[in-house]
């Protein structure tokens, strides 16, 4: 959805705007191609600060949640795993090829014109295995940069709720974007993507500027 605001007039012909959430689809195809359409916009932002004040307070929840979704992560990344033994274990195969076609020309057992051939091709193998082995390591690691800590997410969320109420309405919108990776609104529910802050807390030294007044305990 994309921010948007319907303008209005009061009866003294002064204009005010009431703003909401706009599907990008209606958009740029027709109001048919969403269910939800559209949003008030004060309705979900208030329902979304209420929904993340609940979860700081239902550490069962919370932990539940992490357990299913790390669990997620590990079937993700196990077949990954064995895909990169795999390669690994031909790139060492390569290696000692090349090593075998090195010693044989030492031994008289090779031309260097063989040898020269033999490496090219085996070199040639070796980078598309390099560039694939290093892709799924690349992915193994985005994974596991997404592994969930329970006991962090439960100190973002305390530290959010606590800190919240004293923002200006500026700060707590910056404050929000920081603690929502994403939002999502179904035609019947909602679905928060929050961020692990660490940093996020009133001890913050990239945040104590939303905080004053407040000290680090």
């Amino acid at each position: 959805m994309t921010p948007h605001y319907t303008q209005k007039k009061h009866k003294d012909g002064s204009v005010y705007r009431i703003p909401y959430y706009r599907c990008t689809k209606t958009i740029h195809f027709e109001n048919s191609a969403c269910s939800v359409k559209s949003i008030n916009a004060e309705q979900i932002e208030q329902t979304v600060i209420h929904k993340l004040a609940d979860l700081s307070q239902n550490e069962a929840y919370l932990e539940i949640s992490i357990d299913e979704l790390n669990g997620d992560l590990k079937r993700k990344t196990e077949p990954l795993e064995r895909e990169v033994l795999n390669l690994r274990k031909r790139l060492d195969e390569i290696e000692s090829e090349i090593s075998r076609y090195v010693k044989a020309l030492g031994q008289g057992k090779l031309s260097i014109q063989r040898l020269e051939a033999e490496v090219r091709s085996l070199e040639a193998d070796k980078r598309v295995l390099q560039i694939q082995y290093d892709d799924l390591q690349r992915k193994i690691n985005d994974l596991a940069i997404r592994d969930f800590n329970a006991d962090l997410l439960l100190r973002t969320l305390k530290d959010f709720r606590k800190a919240f109420t004293t923002l200006t309405p500026p700060e707590q919108s910056e404050a929000l974007q920081c603690v929502l990776k994403q939002v999502v609104v179904h035609p019947r529910k909602i679905s928060l993507e929050i961020f692990e802050l660490e940093e996020f807390g009133l001890g913050s030294q990239n945040r104590k500027e939303w905080l004053p007044g407040l000290d680090s305990n």
